[in-house]
């Protein structure tokens, strides 16, 4: 019934009378193809380190504007012909973007033809249909003049007086009513067992981006084990404080198996730290910048937002050749990824973390693992939770709106932070833990081998994977 309307004919309308054809780019190498993403409900790209994501309002703008034109040209005659077809639903699709040509499309649509001249008949059908949507031409846009003048002379004049004030603040003393308002102070919380030789290059970090850069930061340190085994990890601590005697850094000692989430939970009741200070909960695999902390004071907010920063962790060095882990490998693709679904890295400010319905860290969970993903669950329903409203307005007390507002209600804030960098480590998973920590481990062990090229190649490099998948997709053949 459809077929009188060829959908590649329809899609040539589109752009102009060119016959779209999705082999128009021809790759050289592998590493030349173009990633198809697949659209459903949600987007699923290869291309994004977080591979289902929600379609974006300009990507479904643009769904609805070629599906709406395609429409157009279909019943452009239905008059004459004495039927009509209504778009009901895209049940999934393809898209990916060609640099020379434009954004190819591959939809399924259910349609449902409607013939009211004749037999009448309503019946629903499905059709793929192929677009390509090509580059329009480039558009200059011209400023009005006065326009450019005047923002250009305000953004000179913004920097004359940051420049001047910068300049005269060298040389005298201002009174305290017109310095700005110093930032809240970040404590950094660091459980620790082990690891000497990390722990050491985690100071060295700190004290080069928190000391020397003056960024009103202390550093509190929760350290497992007995005494007798920690004496060369106090020591690194004494020389940091005897380097910087006015700066806070402490430590507390615990006895026991390693815990996380009893480290964090201790740190964050201690008297080290104060109700208005910021509490950044922080790994020893970690380093970080200046701009690491402007973020952390920025995305937290107190008794309203939570910072979860999403940090980037290293693949393994060795098996792209590159040697040992190290802080100046480059943020892409292939030198490691952005843990998505990490929750160990947080921004807190103490009055929050103390909130009745939070009130700390789980300190039951013992081993690597989980107890972040419980912490973001009390985060979440403290977020979403709703106060009952009185029935009766006469009875609503008279400082009701005042209480309201006073009411937590904490958001958390994710994004990527590419200053602040997991190092690469051997993982191992301990067996002995319970189920969901131990498929963690595994997990985030998997994901930190390297990139899915690279696992690609090591893979077809070796001619038994080959010969074992081609032997796999034989029997495979036989058996239907």
């Amino acid at each position: 019934m459809l077929s009188a309307f060829s959908f590649e004919t329809l899609t040539a309308n589109l752009i102009g009378s060119i016959s779209p054809e999705l082999n128009k780019f021809v790759p050289e190498s592998t590493a030349d193809l173009l990633d198809w993403s697949f659209i459903a409900r949600s987007l699923y790209s290869a291309g994004s380190a977080n591979p289902k994501q929600k379609i974006d309002s300009a990507m479904r703008e643009g769904l609805e504007d070629v599906i709406t034109e395609v429409m157009e040209n279909i019943n452009y005659y239905s008059r004459q012909r004495g039927r009509v077809i209504e778009f009901r639903e895209l049940l999934y699709g393809y898209h990916r973007l060609d640099a020379l040509h434009g954004q190819d499309l591959i939809l399924d649509l259910l349609l449902i033809y409607k013939k009211y001249r004749g037999k009448k008949m309503t019946v629903p059908v499905r059709r793929h249909l192929y677009v390509q949507r090509a580059f329009t031409g480039i558009f200059v846009k011209e400023l009005d003049e006065d326009f450019y003048n005047v923002t250009l002379q305000q953004s000179l004049l913004g920097s004359l007086l940051q420049n001047s004030m910068a300049r005269l603040s060298s040389h005298f003393t201002i009174t305290s009513n017109l310095l700005t308002t110093p930032p809240d102070k970040i404590v950094f919380v660091l459980p620790i067992a082990g690891r000497l030789a990390t722990f050491e290059r985690f100071l060295l970090t700190y004290e080069r981006i928190c000391i020397d850069a003056s960024q009103h930061c202390d550093l509190l340190v929760v350290i497992f084990g007995p005494l007798e085994q920690l004496t060369e990890h106090l020591q690194l601590l004494t020389d940091l404080r005897s380097r910087h005697i006015y700066k806070q850094i402490n430590y507390i000692q615990r006895n026991g198996q390693f815990s996380r989430g009893v480290a964090l939970d201790i740190a964050a009741r201690s008297s080290y730290i104060q109700q208005q200070d910021i509490i950044l909960f922080i790994d020893v695999d970690m380093v970080f910048g200046v701009e690491t902390l402007q973020r952390v004071r920025m995305h937290t907010q107190r008794g309203r937002q939570v910072y979860l920063p999403i940090v980037f962790s290293q693949y393994d060095p060795k098996r792209r050749g590159a040697g040992s882990s190290t802080e100046s490998l480059p943020i892409d693709d292939e030198n490691g990824y952005f843990r998505q679904f990490g929750f160990g890295i947080c921004a807190i400010y103490k009055s929050d973390i103390l909130d009745e319905d939070i009130n700390g860290f789980d300190k039951d969970i013992t081993g690597w693992g989980l107890e972040d993903v419980k912490f973001l669950e009390k985060i979440v329903r403290v977020g979403t939770r709703q106060r009952g409203f009185l029935v009766n307005t006469a009875e609503v007390p008279l400082d009701y709106n005042e209480a309201a507002e006073q009411w937590r209600r904490l958001t958390v804030f994710r994004a990527p932070d590419p200053t602040l960098v997991h190092i690469y480590h051997d993982i191992s998973c301990d067996v002995q833990l319970d189920a969901p920590q131990y498929n963690m481990c595994l997990g985030t062990k998997a994901n930190s081998l390297g990139s899915t090229r690279l696992m690609e190649q090591l893979f077809f490099n070796n001619q038994q994977n080959v010969e074992f998948i081609a032997d796999f997709n034989r029997q495979r053949q036989q058996t239907r």
